[in-house]
């Protein structure tokens, strides 16, 4: 059995929320005797004791679902939850019938305690009311504490907060409709806007006759904000004025706190819904800028144009909602705007990258892995020539591709993810490979439905890296007769010819991965022991190179794959020379900055800050690829510093 239904039977049955403790003893006594055949549990309620009854009424006390008290000797229960629909059903009435008034401390019985009500501040209890989602379980009798010693208005935690908002607004209305109050207070507002006679007309005649829409209005429109601010504040002011005030008057300005202060609640929800959206929007502009894929941790540091995180102007709860928005497809036959992908060991991380860029993308990395590749390849393949010996890749073609796919997995593990991706070959489907993005430069990664080699995808050639191997070699490498006799004097055994041939092939697996320490820095670039603020910067830049850089990458890669984007001047000297006149000019603006800059202020912010003012200077905004440009700014830029 279930004590709390019963007792809230027995009250309703009653037709009142106070029960006498004994008349409530004894009727679930009668009631276990009926049911105990069918429900055994219920012995406990036949005992003269009365301990489980007790028990059981005490935790319903302090859950605050009754309220129980002593009065003449006379043990009293209070059923809170038949207040509680009792003024649920008040303000139905309410809604059909705006004459009728709030309910008031003076309309519970004067024999039950006023503690069952939940007394709050009224702009307080509001912003509560409207930010949960979910009616609390627990019947709760509000008290909205209102100023100027209006009387408290009383509110069901089982009504929406809108019963209560479209009450008072009720109130106002039929204030308004009355003929000498509409012409007053309308002309007020027009006064009050000159030139805007139209739209305070229409806001006028929209509360007046349309109230859901006006309701509507209110939570969503910002001239509504202006004007409903005008009026109750006109009507309060006339209202403060009165000094006998009847019923209908306590009503009216009790309606125009409420709405004021509901009012102030939906704009600043408006204000902060507007700030998420152009902050979801910032996001989403920043998602589709170099270096195009980012990790999670990464997005959670975006900042807007003015160096402010979007993580704070947007909860944390957005951005998963809006990730994973993006990342899922509304039409089942397209890909989503934002594709997530997985490198493979030993990084393994998740980076999102937004589905137009896939394909560029992949055309960078080729284009920055390759020089790296046929550079690695071509010592290796040195070192082995020159121990006599040789390669299943160095002749074979097959052998070639796999080793190719090998270097790419370490040289560059995104383009190797992007490439072993399972969505690369349907974004390459829905581009189409129009005759547009054939003019950007990009190149058909697929040939028959199959992944073109990496070869052709790298654009290197076997035999090429053979020839610039071989060039390296002493002279005579080449003399048939002199490099046979070397062979068999030079050639080390089977045993040793294994592990020589591993370790240039290991050695290539690190190249990628080496980053120069500080013995590397020539002597003359080192922060002295003594400037200790140089030595602030360059650690400041390294750290800031650490998240720039992808993994797997170097700074001068990247500078150089940057470079090859915003430098689209044809002749190997036109390049050189506008490189070398950006790179002057980047040099110049630094060490202007650099004198007065500590370590603890040169930030990604900072440096990004820094770019993009130069970027937009009058002898760097006639390039066209503005964001490639301001990432190779900020790159050049680490690289000065760490090399103070």
């Amino acid at each position: 059995m279930n004590v709390y239904s019963v007792l809230r039977s027995f009250a309703s049955h009653q037709n009142s929320g106070l029960v006498h403790y004994l008349d409530f003893a004894d009727y679930v006594r009668r009631y276990a005797q009926k049911h105990v055949e069918e429900t055994p549990e219920l012995n406990v309620y036949l005992t003269q004791s009365q301990d489980q009854l007790q028990k059981e009424l005490g935790q319903l006390e302090s859950q605050k679902k009754i309220y129980i008290f002593n009065n003449d000797s006379n043990i009293l229960i209070v059923v809170i939850a038949f207040y509680v629909d009792k003024f649920t059903v008040r303000y139905d009435e309410i809604a059909n019938n705006p004459s009728i008034p709030f309910p008031l401390l003076g309309d519970i019985p004067k024999n039950v305690p006023h503690d069952i009500v939940t007394k709050a501040n009224a702009s307080d209890l509001i912003t509560t009311l409207f930010e949960q989602s979910i009616p609390s379980e627990t019947p709760i009798l509000h008290g909205l504490m209102l100023p100027n010693d209006l009387p408290m208005v009383l509110f069901p935690s089982t009504a929406n907060p809108n019963v209560l908002l479209d009450a008072s607004m009720g109130k106002i209305r039929q204030m308004l409709r009355q003929e000498e109050y509409h012409d007053y207070f309308l002309k007020k507002l027009k006064i009050s806007n000159p030139g805007k006679d139209i739209s305070v007309k229409n806001f006028f005649s929209q509360f007046i006759n349309k109230p859901q829409e006006s309701l509507e209005s209110l939570k969503s429109s910002g001239d509504a904000f202006f004007f409903w601010n005008q009026l109750c504040y006109f009507i309060r002011q006339d209202y403060e004025k009165v000094k006998d005030y009847t019923a209908e008057d306590i009503a009216v300005l009790q309606s125009v706190f409420i709405t004021e202060l509901a009012i102030a609640y939906f704009k600043n929800k408006s204000q902060q819904n507007f700030q998420r959206n152009t902050a979801l929007k910032n996001l989403e502009v920043l998602l589709a800028k170099p270096p195009y894929y980012f990790n999670r941790e990464t997005i959670r540091k975006f900042t807007d144009t003015h160096g402010i995180p979007l993580l704070g102007q947007y909860t944390e709860k957005d951005l998963n909602d809006y990730l994973h928005e993006k990342t899922t497809s509304i039409e089942t036959h397209e890909l989503p705007d934002l594709l997530v992908f997985k490198t493979y060991a030993p990084s393994e991380q998740h980076f999102y990258i937004t589905k137009s860029k896939v394909l560029p993308l992949c055309i960078r990395l080729c284009s920055d892995a390759r020089e790296t590749i046929r550079s690695n390849l071509t010592k290796q393949w040195y070192s082995v020539y020159k121990q006599f010996m040789t390669l299943p890749e160095m002749s074979d073609q097959k052998a070639f591709e796999k080793s190719l796919e090998h270097q790419v997995k370490l040289v560059s593990p995104v383009l190797y993810a992007l490439l072993n991706s399972n969505f690369l070959s349907l974004v390459h489907y829905e581009s189409g490979m129009s005759d547009e993005n054939k003019d950007q430069n990009h190149i058909n990664l697929f040939a028959n439905g199959k992944l073109i080699p990496y070869s052709e995808m790298l654009m290197l050639n076997r035999q090429e890296i053979v020839t610039d191997a071989k060039i390296l070699l002493p002279w005579y490498y080449t003399v048939p007769v002199i490099s046979w006799i070397a062979a068999l004097l030079l050639r080390p055994s089977r045993k040793d010819r294994k592990n020589q041939t591993a370790k240039p092939q290991e050695k290539a697996r690190k190249a990628p991965y080496e980053i120069p320490d500080d013995d590397d820095i020539p002597a003359n670039r080192k922060p002295s022991s003594t400037g200790d603020r140089k030595k602030d910067l360059v650690n400041a830049a390294k750290a800031i190179e650490s998240q720039l850089v992808p993994a797997g990458s170097t700074l001068e890669r990247e500078m150089q794959a940057y470079n090859n984007q915003w430098n689209r001047m044809l002749g190997k000297d036109n390049k050189d020379n506008l490189t070398e006149d950006v790179n002057s000019l980047i040099r110049d603006y630094l060490r202007k900055i650099i004198r007065t800059m500590q370590g603890s202020s040169f930030t990604q912010e900072r440096i990004q800050n820094l770019a993009e003012t130069l970027a937009k200077t009058p002898s760097l905004s006639k390039i066209k690829d503005q964001d490639e440009l301001i990432m190779y700014i900020q790159l050049y830029m680490i690289k000065l510093v760490k090399n103070l």
